[in-house]
């Protein structure tokens, strides 16, 4: 049955989301102790689709932004049997092309409050698509020009002498007016201790 969600009175969660472009981060790179290093941070609630989360990223990395962009959602959970983080594919978001998966919500991917998302982002049709009409060797790459940062828009600054983009940045919501100012009172969450690894 589906949580019901009231965004006015709900505290909303941290949801920690990873990204790549070309393809997703493996699984293994995922533990206890680290996590990739391309990261967004957002407060939302558990009836968020993967339309909005995709929204959100639109505005923070420039790829995403391309008019050919397809985004992969996959949830990474801890797999408390085998002791390792797992993952699962819950949907792709293609603004181009709105299909059912724009409208899942993060409930309906079994998502519970401290598991991850892992987010792949393409440009241009899939590779099958290209082999069956050509591969146009035209298209641009992917990327800013050589030697820029095409994550100059990330989310925060480095701290202190040049040290670059801070990953952890600033927490960002969606269905409210802005950033919460406040992002302690909020916390991470934490996982159900009844969580089983043959959940799905």
């Amino acid at each position: 049955m589906a949580t019901t969600v009231d965004r006015e009175k709900d505290c909303p969660f941290l949801l920690r989301i990873f990204y790549r472009n070309g393809g997703h981060n493996l699984n293994n790179q995922y533990t206890v102790d680290s996590v990739p290093s391309e990261e967004l941070s957002i407060y939302t609630w558990k009836n968020a689709t993967l339309e909005e989360i995709a929204q959100l990223i639109e505005q923070i990395i420039p790829e995403a932004r391309d008019p050919d962009a397809r985004l992969a959602f996959r949830l990474i959970y801890l797999d408390s049997e085998r002791a390792r983080y797992s993952g699962r594919d819950i949907g792709r978001v293609v603004p181009a092309n709105p299909t059912d998966d724009h409208s899942k919500t993060l409930d309906d991917c079994k998502f519970f409050i401290g598991d991850y998302l892992d987010v792949a982002i393409f440009i241009g049709p899939p590779v099958a698509m290209r082999n069956k009409f050509g591969n146009n060797s035209s298209r641009r790459p992917l990327g800013g020009a050589p030697g820029g940062d095409r994550f100059s828009g990330r989310l925060g600054t480095g701290g202190g002498g040049g040290g670059g983009p801070d990953r952890g940045g600033q927490r960002r919501n969606f269905g409210g007016n802005g950033p919460y100012n406040n992002n302690n009172r909020f916390g991470g969450g934490g996982r159900p201790p009844q969580r089983r690894g043959d959940r799905f």
